[in-house]
């Protein structure tokens, strides 16, 4: 558009000369000169216009410019903490999840340990190494004995069949802990009385009943009386852990 104007100028100028020069006068040439500096003026007074014009219009683009910016950092800003924040709580719900498994399993295992071998499976393990045994119920131990079957969170009490033999095993697992040195007490008297029954009369198998004593493990009591009670012990040693 400047060279447009400027070109349109000049072409008005040099019209005039011809013109004025056709004329010959002295106020014609003033008068070219004139127009000359005028329209000189005006192509600067546009040019000047313009490039004022278009100086406005960078800067009016420009400082459009920056709230873009401005907006874009605060977005940007937001989607890297929502990122941080998500990756913190997926962290934190893996280790909770972790952490509830490996407890749930350290609970397992606690409870397993507790609830130890049932008597009559750790006595099926031991049966090989004794006589013909008969077993005895609740009423047998409660009346002849004292035992209280109620207390208990399992037992087996076997006699050999043939009445001639000491062999005897007793696996007692108390309900309550607190009860463990009653019902030692209990099975200490059970191996007396044998012991009284046999000293006399056969004294082979009162040595059997005299080297036998009763043992604890945790929860549970127990008492041997076999010609094979170091195997046996043995055993039920490792049934119980």
């Amino acid at each position: 558009m400047r060279k447009s104007m400027i070109v349109t100028a000049v072409a008005v100028v040099a019209a005039s000369a011809l013109i004025l020069n056709g004329c010959g006068g002295k106020s014609g040439a003033e008068t070219v000169t004139t127009a000359a500096v005028e329209t000189t003026t005006v192509a600067e007074t546009t040019t000047a216009a313009e490039t004022t014009t278009a100086a406005e219009e960078t800067t009016v683009a420009a400082e459009e410019s920056t709230p873009a910016a401005e907006e874009s950092t605060p977005a940007a800003e937001e989607t890297t903490e929502e990122e941080t924040t998500t990756a913190a709580e997926e962290t934190t719900e893996e280790e909770t999840t972790t952490a509830a498994e490996e407890t749930t399993v350290a609970e397992t295992a606690a409870e397993a340990a507790k609830s130890g071998a049932a008597p009559s499976d750790i006595y099926s393990q031991v049966t090989g190494m004794l006589p013909g045994m008969v077993t005895v119920d609740a009423n047998y131990i409660a009346n002849y004995y004292g035992i209280d079957a109620s207390q208990l969170d399992g037992y087996v009490f076997a006699m050999a069949e043939d009445v001639t033999k000491a062999d005897t095993v007793a696996i007692l697992k108390a309900k309550d802990a607190s009860t463990v040195s009653t019902l030692a007490g209990q099975l200490s008297a059970v191996q007396q009385q044998k012991a009284q029954e046999l000293q006399d009369y056969m004294p082979e198998q009162y040595q059997i009943v005299a080297a036998s004593s009763v043992k604890t493990a945790g929860d549970y009591v127990y008492l041997v009386m076999s010609s094979n009670a170091a195997a046996i012990e043995q055993t039920i040693a490792a049934a119980i852990g």
